[in-house]
């Protein structure tokens, strides 16, 4: 597997456009070339009044040799055609955005001319076509840390404008090429009416992207697998492992590809890194990296509900990948913004759009750094994680 060097810093200096923003920074130690940068973004009506439970973290990914990109190779190690594109320097959040983030931020857009089709969730459990909510969707958060989820393409795109919009930044979406105008409403055509999508240049299906933008966003594809391959000395671990797991392949290696001479070492340390289907309907730790209790009788007094069988877990359950990124691999699906296509398209528009990382009802091979995959775009399964521009 070819490696790339990458000499990379998170910066020290920080624009504080964050009410309530603080900075923690890890000392940088022998071999190691990326230093990691914490930014944490707070909530607060008053000076004294803040939400600490809508807070969440970013990490910063920049470089320090005076590069403005570098470069990854995309579906690496699979045998898809891999792909090289370069990366520029882009934030991304720490966790899968929580529902208590989630519903904070949506309280505010409905409060400010934003409508949002479908209110999002706190966790759902059971098996496929059998799931239940662990909370009605947009009801209070009763829960600290667990993702978000039944939201579609569009609801997270336009929840990221509003969240640009309550922190005083410039939204990324709008509906004109001059960029006036944000992207408010998540309203589109239903699941089967595929013809009809709203992709005229500035309607929700195709809106235009500002991309120097300092507001919030969803990441790119390309953004969420260096994030989720790269390592703290540069090189990236295979596209088939499973995100922070370098020990091997998160799945064994197949008929064709032995057949054609590949072989690849099998790991057996993926459910360390990853909840997904194998390992789902285990208890969750009694105290997570975020500090919350994740067992199913916690979770059972706090919902109300009887939790039990496969299920999303609160995030922070498993081990950090090499960058500090938790659950990049598995727990529940992430949009990203590009189209479902072929690595490196002429083509600009799908009615599906990418996801990413595995979920707890899949098979560990979803759970991939890479492989494109892809949902449609009004499908109400997933959740999500926030980028921004460097």
């Amino acid at each position: 597997m070819e490696k790339f060097k990458l000499i990379s810093t998170f910066l020290i200096s920080f624009n504080l456009l964050f009410s309530g923003c603080s900075v923690e920074t890890n000392t940088t130690q022998s071999g190691q070339i990326i230093k990691t940068e914490k930014q944490t973004v707070t909530f607060s009506n008053t000076n004294t009044n803040t939400n600490t439970n809508a807070n969440f973290t970013m990490i910063d990914i920049s470089f320090t040799d005076g590069r403005t990109s570098d470069s990854i190779i995309l579906g690496e190690d699979l045998l898809e055609v891999p792909y090289t594109t370069n990366v520029k320097p882009f934030r991304l959040a720490m966790y899968e955005t929580s529902y208590n983030t989630w519903h904070e931020v949506l309280k505010w857009a409905e409060n400010n001319g934003y409508t949002i089709v479908n209110k999002g969730v706190e966790g759902v459990f059971g098996e496929v076509e059998r799931e239940n909510n662990m909370s009605e969707p947009g009801a209070e958060p009763k829960l600290v840390e667990m993702p978000v989820c039944r939201l579609t393409w569009r609801d997270v795109m336009v929840w990221c404008n509003a969240l640009s919009e309550m922190k005083g930044l410039e939204p990324v979406y709008c509906t004109d090429k001059d960029f006036k105008t944000p992207l408010r409403d998540s309203t589109g055509v239903s699941f089967g009416d595929l013809e009809n999508y709203a992709i005229k240049p500035g309607e929700v299906d195709n809106p235009y992207v500002n991309t120097n933008a300092d507001g919030f966003r969803l990441p790119y594809v390309k953004e969420w697998e260096y994030a989720a391959r790269k390592r703290l000395d540069g090189t990236a671990i295979s596209g088939r492992n499973v995100s922070g797991d370098e020990a091997g392949s998160a799945i064994k290696t197949t008929a064709t590809e032995k057949m054609n001479g590949i072989s690849f070492t099998f790991s057996t340390k993926q459910n360390e890194y990853c909840w997904q289907r194998q390992n789902s309907a285990s208890n969750g730790p009694s105290k997570t990296y975020t500090g919350q209790d994740d067992t199913n009788t916690t979770l059972s007094n706090k919902t109300g509900k009887s939790i039990s069988g496969r299920r999303m877990h609160l995030s922070g359950g498993r081990l950090p990948n090499h960058l500090g990124f938790f659950d990049m691999s598995g727990n529940v699906p992430e949009w990203c913004f590009d189209c479902n296509l072929p690595y490196g398209s002429v083509y600009k528009l799908s009615t599906d759009r990418g996801l990413r990382g595995g979920d707890y009802l899949n098979e560990i091979v979803g759970s991939r750094c890479s492989g494109y995959k892809g949902g449609a775009l009004v499908g109400l399964a997933f959740g999500f994680r926030i980028a921004q521009n460097h």
